[in-house]
């Protein structure tokens, strides 16, 4: 029976806005959930039924359209909105989030997912992982030597290895202590000083394994105008130095030396010791002033003595004190010693179709005939559109406003298709009244 066509086309609404509902109520569900993506039902006509078909215009009659009803509705599609979500400050040091496209990568039981969603924490074995799911956080680890020895670049930072691993961070790492190989003076040698007066600085040096020890530089006021003698001890010891005399120029800037450089042999001597604690291959360069900035060094002026120690690049050991994650995804170790080091990088993975990826449960993804191969990378140096935004994290991109008005609409689309349904039924009882 006719009627019938009716009856089927409210029947495929009330389905069509009953998974509408299911969306929405999915969506407004996970308002809270970190690094959500909302969905959206795109609606599809049936197809219709053709009662009479189109024809041509002809020299007697003119063309006429064709004649179809349509047979009702049915979900087309169901989209995933990757629309960025608000930020959140955690302030955690592990919590991070993507601003801008791509995903983090993290593995499961041998498997690969990729979420936005950035809550970390660490394992008991060092394991950087998802804090709901446990799965380990993909990246690139340090580099080590032979001896397990983070690997050094020219600019001194641990080398990144460029194969795909899950992060970790070793529970019990510490900053390896630094010998000492530039000790750099600054202030003033006053040219009021007598003969035979004096002016000391100290600075603590560190050896090769970490210890700490006492440089202490004498300054003796000799009766040639400009001219100084200079000594030092390490503890307390005499140490010999490769030059004894300094002169400044007229207008107090420093002559010579400019530097001076210490054997590490000569330290070890000092402190009575043979090949230790100082590493003989490695010398000691006292800077007194820079050629081309003299006056940024050691001067002799008509001022007060102020000679001090202005920096050394040596440190102790350190243990780990904190974390933190900057824009490229790379994971910074503070230590004890004031030292900061490069512990790994987080990797970002991008898709030629991102909305194509399928939805597995905790905010997870995996990937699908339609959503293209990772495209691997890392934030900003990679991918310059996206950065890594460390303590906080992304929320879901849900807006309830959109969302009950989706609700309200859906809602009333629901009650129509029902009222159809009832019409339908009222008119079918008319027929069926018919025979009495």
């Amino acid at each position: 029976m006719a009627l019938l066509r009716s009856l089927t086309s409210g029947v495929s609404s009330l389905r069509a806005h009953q998974q509408r509902m299911d969306i929405i109520s999915n969506n407004i569900a996970n308002v809270n959930t970190i690094g959500f993506k909302a969905s959206e039902a795109i609606f599809a006509e049936q197809l219709a039924q053709t009662l009479a078909p189109a024809s041509a215009p002809s020299s007697v009659f003119g063309g006429r359209n064709p004649e179809q009803i349509g047979l009702g509705v049915q979900i087309g599609a169901v989209r995933t909105l990757l629309a960025q979500g608000a930020l959140r400050t955690t302030n955690r040091p592990l919590d991070v989030a993507l601003n801008g496209d791509g995903f983090f990568i993290y593995r499961l039981n041998g498997a690969d997912y990729y979420s936005r969603a950035g809550a970390l924490s660490l394992d008991r074995d060092g394991n950087i992982v998802d804090s709901t799911t446990g799965a380990i956080v993909q990246g690139y680890n340090v580099v080590r030597d032979a001896n397990g020895r983070p690997l050094k670049g020219a600019n001194g930072t641990n080398v990144l290895s460029r194969q795909l691993s899950g992060l970790r961070i070793d529970p019990g790492i510490r900053s390896a202590p630094r010998q000492t190989e530039n000790v750099m003076l600054g202030g003033n040698l006053s040219a009021t000083l007598a003969n035979g007066e004096t002016v000391q600085a100290s600075a603590t040096i560190y050896d090769n394994v970490g210890n700490a020890h006492i440089l202490q530089l004498t300054f003796t006021k000799t009766a040639t105008a400009g001219e100084f003698t200079l000594s030092a001890t390490l503890d307390g010891n005499a140490l010999t130095l490769p030059t004894t005399t300094v002169q400044f120029n007229p207008d107090g800037s420093l002559n010579s030396p400019l530097d001076l450089t210490i054997a590490g042999a000569d330290l070890n001597t000092a402190l009575g010791t043979t090949g230790l604690p100082f590493d003989d291959t490695k010398s000691l360069v006292l800077t007194l002033a820079k050629a081309g900035d003299l006056l940024s060094g050691v001067t002799q002026f008509a001022s007060a003595s102020t000679l001090t120690a202005v920096q050394q690049d040596g440190f102790p050991p350190g243990d780990l004190q904190n974390l933190s994650v900057d824009s490229t995804g790379k994971i910074i170790g503070l230590f004890t010693n004031g030292q900061s080091e490069v512990l790994g990088q987080l990797a970002v993975a991008r898709f030629a179709n991102a909305g194509g990826l399928s939805r597995d449960g905790n905010g997870m993804f995996t990937v699908s005939p339609n959503s293209g191969l990772p495209i691997i990378g890392t934030a900003v140096e990679i991918f310059q559109s996206t950065s890594v935004v460390g303590g906080a994290l992304e929320e879901s991109n849900v807006d309830l406003t959109e969302q009950f008005a989706d609700l309200i609409s859906t809602q009333r689309a629901f009650e129509a298709a029902a009222r159809t349904i009832t019409v339908s039924d009222q008119m079918l009882q008319e027929v069926n009244n018919l025979k009495r």
